[in-house]
């Protein structure tokens, strides 16, 4: 019968019942229409002998150079700032660290274009427009990559080694840097990769706070060529080198950190003892605070306030602000919040095939769902435009390719909920429910029923959070006038005046408070549901 350690696709996959064990064909077929084909589709439109000619551009490869400088400008500051805080999240316990951890998470799960305004509203003229700006935003972003990744290794150190060290007269920096820094290699390696390929693919920041010519991206020149120029084979070279130098950096990353030593689990986070270490754990918290909030106070200030004083003015004037370039900000919230809603379900409707999907060990699905980590959102965005535009396909007019580009990004989040909760579940339950009589879907349903809707409620949340503050895919597919939130804040950003501000300031207000309440119903979701 098997007990609770073993794993769900051993025992249970071969007694799902039948009508369950064919569904994985679902999201393989999902996965090849709206994902596969339209990226052969792209490929084969756009390579030509001009793509050649554009991959050895020299233009292009400055771009390369360019976008790999501030990437890793980008890292080495989300390391400096993520790895102190880090260090004192997970290696002592006190009171509000679980506060804290969840404080210094938000600025991940932000759009991108209420980070530039926060930015934007919280420098001013001081610091312009341009690298210094972008690095301190993508790292901004990214710190909480470094904090969780590199802070669960350190958890894991043994320090027996630390204490030899210092009782033999080794200095604080000492020790960080021959013993624990070596320990935390595989962990360090890991999150720089991750930041490294968020600040190289960085689109909404570099378009908000970028200068135009020393912080360009790849993504950028992809959206240019295709939305302005309708250059298509300088668009796929600029897709075929991002996709290259992702590789890269993953095997890079992969080959360094092989050879990681192992380490042994520490149970228990220190407590604070003496006043030095409650020093350091203070003041590191009160940074990291301030840190996350001060962008996200700018936001909210720049919204309630005025060259004469503090006011409401913006916020009761939402449904009046009347620009025929910019469109409607009300409409655009009505139409991101639809589209959000549209691409929950068909999230929550892949979700739930890839969940049994896992319990069939199809092994195919979860590699077509890790594709969109490759691949960046306006290639796909491109991608779905050229293959669902004319003839039969044609979907242009049903408002669906945003959400069916938007559900693809969040695939691989949808496989990292799924796979976790449904393994950790005891398959006993469904031989229970069979000993006692139940058919085999019924007996499934009774042992795996809460955990399998939450995962397609955790799924269909988090989309709908990713449809939310996607930029990328969005500018390019939405119309002109019919544009999303972060495209309608963007085009508010570019225009000059205090209303135009403002009113993007009061949008991204209402954006990080629907983001924020979605987020919060998954993790409640998750940790009532799909993790029990």
């Amino acid at each position: 019968m098997g007990n609770r350690d073993e794993p769900l696709s051993g025992t249970l996959a071969s007694h799902l019942p039948r009508s369950l064990k064919r569904l994985w064909v679902l999201p393989v077929l999902l996965l090849l229409v709206f994902l596969v084909y339209p990226l052969i589709r792209l490929t084969a439109t756009a390579w030509t002998a001009d793509t050649l000619n554009a991959l050895l551009d020299s233009t292009l490869w400055q771009v390369v150079l360019l976008a790999s400088a501030q990437a890793m400008l980008s890292v080495g500051l989300s390391l400096l700032i993520g790895i102190p805080i880090a260090r004192v999240l997970f290696t002592y316990q006190f009171l509000g660290r679980g506060f804290i951890l969840a404080l210094v998470t938000i600025p991940f799960v932000l759009p991108t274009v209420v980070v530039a305004l926060g930015f934007r509203s919280l420098f001013g003229d001081s610091i312009p427009n341009g690298l210094l700006l972008v690095v301190i935003a993508h790292a901004y972003i990214n710190i909480a990559v470094v904090i969780r990744l590199v802070g669960a290794q350190w958890s894991t150190l043994d320090r027996r080694m630390e204490v030899i060290a210092a009782t033999l007269g080794a200095g604080p920096m000492r020790i960080f840097s021959t013993i624990t820094l070596p320990a935390l290699r595989n962990s360090i390696v890991l999150a720089s990769a991750v930041v490294f390929i968020f600040s190289f693919s960085s689109l909404g920041i570099v378009v908000v706070l970028g200068d135009g010519s020393g912080t360009r991206t790849l993504e950028q020149v992809l959206l240019r060529s295709t939305s302005v120029l309708l250059d298509f084979p300088t668009a796929l070279a600029a897709a075929i080198l991002q996709l290259v130098v992702v590789g890269v950096v993953f095997v890079i990353s992969a080959r360094v950190s092989r050879n990681e030593p192992r380490a042994k689990i520490i149970l228990e986070r220190a407590r604070i003892r003496g006043p030095q270490a409650a020093f350091v754990v203070t003041a590191t918290c009160l940074v990291a605070v301030t840190l996350v909030l001060a962008p996200i106070a700018s936001i909210f200030g720049a919204s309630v306030s005025s060259s004469g004083g503090l006011t409401t003015g913006w916020w009761s004037g939402l449904a009046n602000f009347d620009n025929a370039r910019i469109g409607s900000p009300l409409e655009a919230l009505g139409r991101s919040v639809g589209l959000a809603l549209f691409t929950s379900v068909i999230a929550a409707i892949l979700g739930g095939a890839i969940a049994i999907a896992v319990m069939s060990r199809k092994g195919i699905v979860a590699t077509l769902a890790l594709i969109p980590l490759g691949v960046s959102a306006v290639t796909l965005g491109l991608g779905i435009l050229l293959a669902f535009s004319r003839g039969l396909l044609d979907l242009r007019g049903t408002g669906a390719l945003i959400p069916i580009t938007h559900a693809l990004i969040a695939v691989p989040i949808v496989v990292a909920v799924a796979t976790p909760s449904l393994r950790t579940i005891d398959p006993r339950r469904y031989f229970v429910a069979l000993s006692l009589g139940a058919v085999p879907l019924r007996a499934w349903w009774t042992a795996f029923g809460t955990a399998f809707s939450g995962v397609m409620l955790a799924a269909g949340g988090l989309a709908a959070a990713v449809s939310l503050g996607e930029f990328g895919a969005a500018t390019l597919l939405s119309r002109t006038d019919a544009p999303t939130v972060p495209v309608q804040i963007a085009r508010l950003l570019s225009k000059p005046g205090e209303s135009a501000f403002a009113t993007a300031a009061v949008l991204s207000v209402i954006l990080v408070v629907l983001t924020m309440s979605l987020l919060l119903i998954v993790d409640r979701i998750a940790s009532r549901r799909v993790f029990t």
